[in-house]
């Protein structure tokens, strides 16, 4: 059997959650057999930057960035690209294709450069709109790209009409530091009818909506039956601090999570856009209660299974946190197994779909990995 070889471009992989991804996604890239990975070009920070192959058959080469990383990144994407023309074909990891000679596949994560319902002209709006540009500019130096569900591939079509056929669906498991825990949650580690214990893990982006704590800060503990509320930022972001039982504990290393998700009661999830929304799959694998946003990224992924509030509407929040709290003291407790029929079951089968996509990037988008419609 033939090996075919493809390279791996990292370079702008220094977000949480795409850093957490890459993490669990590395290993599986590196030992399937039918594809091979023989250069990886990698960022200058964070935690990827000092990646090295199990067996150092990767060749690794950094990308220095000595321009701010948004004009780094401007000038890498459209004029310096073409350091990555060549062989073997690419795997783009970072959202947006390069201006390149070279078989390309891009992976799309980011959801801010689907076509805005209303342009804004804040600074973040301005910044998302010249995302947007490059990513036109350049989409005829990519034959394929891969998005996590059906929801984004159809809006990504709908913003960018000629991806018609180029767009795969290849959604992801947790990480592996949980997919190996065993952890499963069956219901609650304190009373029945205690206040509730949740965590929201999210970095302080606007999009993930935790602005919106604030409006519920006055109420009153019947309102609000919540002993502790973590939220993964740094105490000096705190955007309720009068909120009761709200801590802010900094961002949680794996065995943090997962300690964690142990002992909470419940995920609470207030992001307003997400292009799938790793939290809510972790929740659901580990067995807990959510609460989150009724917006379809989250009815994609749990369908009918959370506790549903309006994403702009505090009142909303209160009433489904409320809701929660009743339904566990009445020995209430989810089940998933529904939801998780449509995620892989490991890393493995995932990197084999997505090393062959990119290795025959021109084969046409038929690769849909369990994808649900609904």
């Amino acid at each position: 059997m033939s090996q075919d070889s493809v390279r791996l471009h990292l370079t702008n992989i220094a977000g949480l959650g795409a850093v957490q991804l890459l993490k669990s996604l590395l290993p599986a890239l590196e030992h399937n057999k039918r594809v091979r990975i023989v250069e990886a070009y990698l960022p200058d920070r964070g935690d990827l930057a000092s990646y090295q192959s199990a067996d150092g058959s990767i060749k690794v080469t950094r990308y220095r960035r000595y321009l701010p990383n948004a004009l780094s990144r401007l000038v890498e994407c459209l004029y310096l690209g073409r350091r990555f023309t060549g062989e073997p074909p690419l795997l783009v990891m970072g959202d947006l294709p390069i201006r390149c000679a070279a078989q390309q596949t891009v992976f799309v994560q980011n959801s801010h450069l689907l076509r805005p319902e209303k342009f804004s002209w804040s600074i973040g709006g301005l910044k998302q709109a010249l995302l947007r540009w490059v990513f036109r500019s350049n989409l005829r130096y990519a034959q394929a790209f891969i998005v996590q569900t059906t929801l984004m591939r159809d809006a990504l079509v709908e913003s960018y009409p000629s991806l018609r056929s180029r767009v795969h669906v290849v959604p992801q498991p947790v990480p592996a530091w949980l997919l190996n825990s065993g952890l499963r949650r069956t219901g609650r580690m304190g009373a029945a009818a205690g206040p509730l214990h949740m965590i929201y893990p999210a970095a302080g982006y606007p999009h993930k909506n935790h602005k919106l704590l604030a409006a519920v800060s006055n109420v009153n503990m019947t309102q609000w039956p919540v002993a502790n509320l973590d939220l993964t930022l740094e105490e000096k972001n705190n955007p309720a601090p009068s909120l009761t039982g709200l801590r802010c504990v900094g961002m949680l290393a794996a065995q943090k999570m997962l300690e964690a998700y142990g002992q909470v009661d419940a995920l609470l999830f207030l992001s307003t856009d997400e292009s799938y929304g790793f939290p809510l799959v972790e929740a659901m694998f580990a067995g807990l209660p959510i609460i989150c946003p009724d917006l379809p990224y989250a009815r994609v992924l749990c369908g009918d299974g959370p506790i549903y509030f309006r994403a702009d509407n505090a009142d909303s929040l209160k009433n489904a946190v409320n809701q929660l709290h009743g339904r566990l003291s009445a020995g209430y407790w989810p089940d998933w197994s529904e939801q998780l029929k449509t995620i892989p079951r490991d890393w493995e089968t995932v990197a084999k779909t997505m090393l062959d996509i990119a290795a025959q990037p021109t084969a046409g988008a038929t690769t849909e990995l369990n994808a649900r419609e609904d």
